[in-house]
C-alpha cells in the first residue's frame, strides 16, 4: 500500500523557489494569497443551493406577515424604505458578528449565516419596493438603480458568497428587462443588448480569468456570466418562446459575434497565451469556433464556454453546467431549424459523424495530449 505524504504551505513554498517556479521577490504575494484564500470559507454548493431555496421561503412567509399582520403598511414608499434600511443595517451588523465568530462552521455559524442572507433579502425587497411606490413602476430604471445602490452599500460589508452572487445578477437582470421591455433609450433594442452583453462579458473575463483578482469579487464574475447565459438561452429560445421579454425578433448575429470572440480569447488564455493560437491545435479550435458562429449556434458556444473554464479553472459544478446546457442548447438549435424531421435526423447523424471523424483525426495527430498545446 502506498504511504500517503502531505505538505504544508511553507514548504510548498520552498519546493516551488527550489524548482525555479516562483520568483523571490514573488514569494510574499503568492503566500499572502494562500492565506487569503485559506481564511475564506465557501459552502459546498449543494449548501448554497439549500440556502437559497431557505433564504426565498423565509422572505416570502415573512413579507406576508408583515402584509398581513399590518405591522408594516404596504402603501408606503418612504416607511418601505425606512424598514428596509432597517433590516439592512441588523443584517450587516450580524455579517460583522459572523466574521468575529470562532465557529463559523458550527450550527451555530450557519444559523447566523442564514439569518444574515434572510434579513439582507427581506431588506433589500423592501427597499426596492419602496422605491417603486414612490417613483412608480413606470418610470425607467428605478427597479435597477434601487437594486444596484443596495447591493453597492452591503456587498463591501457582507461576507456571504451567495449574497455577493445573486445581488449582483439581479441587478443585471433588472438591466436586461428595462432594455428588452421598454422604448425609453436612445437606441433601438439590439444595440443596447449588444452594449449590454458586450459589457458582461468584459465583467465575466476580467474577474474570472486572472488568478490576480480579490476572492471577494469573483462573485460578480460569476453573476456577469450567469447574466450571458441568461441572454443566450433568450436568443436561442427564440421570440415565441415564453422566456423572451422583447416585443421583436432579436438579432442574434451581435451576440454570437462577441461570443465567437470570447470563446477563442478563453482557448487562449487556457493554453498559455495569445501566442499559442499559432500551434495547429489551438487553431483547429479556433476555426471551429468561427465555424459554429457562422451556424448560428449561440447556446452551443456559451456551453463550450462553461465546460473550458470549468476545466481550466478546476470548477466541478461550472463543468457539471456546461454538461447540462449542451445538450438543452443543441436541442434548442436543431429544434429552430426550417427542417423536416427527416432532414434534421440526417444533420443530427452528419454532425455526429463529423465530431467522430474530428476526434480520430486529434488522436492520429496526438493533439488530444494534455501538452499538445
Amino acid at each position: 500500500m502506498t504511504a500517503r505524504h502531505s505538505i504544508d504551505a511553507a514548504h510548498l513554498l520552498a519546493r516551488w523557489r527550489e524548482a525555479d517556479l516562483v520568483a523571490a521577490e514573488d514569494l510574499r504575494g503568492v503566500a499572502e494569497a494562500i492565506v487569503a484564500e485559506a481564511r475564506h470559507y465557501d459552502p459546498p454548493l449543494y449548501l448554497k443551493i439549500l440556502s437559497a431555496i431557505g433564504t426565498f421561503l423565509a422572505t416570502a412567509f415573512f413579507l406576508a406577515f408583515l402584509g398581513v399582520s399590518g405591522l408594516i403598511s404596504f402603501d408606503s414608499g418612504a416607511g418601505l424604505i425606512g424598514w428596509g434600511l432597517v433590516f439592512l443595517g441588523g443584517a450587516i451588523l450580524l455579517s460583522f458578528s459572523l466574521a468575529r465568530s470562532t465557529s463559523t462552521e458550527g450550527l451555530s455559524g450557519d444559523l447566523l449565516a442564514q439569518a444574515t442572507f434572510a434579513a439582507l433579502a427581506v431588506g433589500k425587497v423592501l427597499v426596492v419596493a419602496g422605491a417603486v411606490e414612490l417613483l412608480g413602476g413606470s418610470t425607467p430604471w428605478v427597479v435597477t438603480g434601487a437594486l444596484a445602490a443596495v447591493t453597492i452599500v452591503t456587498y463591501p460589508v457582507t461576507g456571504s458568497s451567495l449574497d455577493r452572487l445573486l445581488s449582483p445578477y439581479a441587478v443585471a437582470c433588472a438591466a436586461l428587462v428595462e432594455i428588452l421591455s421598454r422604448r425609453s433609450l436612445a437606441i433601438d433594442t439590439d444595440a443596447a443588448l449588444m452594449v449590454y452583453f458586450a459589457v458582461v462579458t468584459a465583467v465575466a473575463g476580467t474577474l474570472l480569468l486572472s488568478h490576480r483578482v480579490p476572492v471577494a469579487l469573483r462573485p460578480i464574475g460569476l453573476a456577469a456570466l450567469g447574466a450571458m447565459g441568461t441572454v443566450v438561452a433568450i436568443v436561442a429560445a427564440g421570440h415565441d418562446a415564453p422566456l423572451s421579454m422583447a416585443r421583436h425578433l432579436i438579432d442574434p448575429r451581435p451576440i454570437e459575434a462577441i461570443l465567437v470572440v470570447a470563446l477563442v480569447g478563453t482557448i487562449a488564455w487556457a493554453a498559455g497565451g495569445l501566442d499559442r493560437l499559432a500551434r495547429p491545435p489551438v487553431a483547429a479550435a479556433a476555426v471551429g469556433v468561427v465555424a459554429l458562429g457562422f451556424a448560428g449556434a449561440p447556446g452551443v458556444i456559451f456551453a463550450l464556454l462553461l465546460l473550458l473554464l470549468g476545466h481550466a479553472r478546476h470548477d466541478v459544478p461550472m463543468r457539471v453546467l456546461g454538461i447540462l446546457a449542451l445538450p438543452g442548447f443543441l436541442v434548442l438549435w436543431y429544434y429552430g431549424r426550417d427542417l423536416t424531421f427527416l432532414a434534421k435526423s440526417a444533420a443530427l447523424v452528419g454532425s455526429g459523424l463529423l465530431l467522430l471523424a474530428a476526434r480520430a483525426g486529434m488522436t492520429f495527430l496526438g493533439w488530444d495530449r494534455e501538452d499538445a498545446a
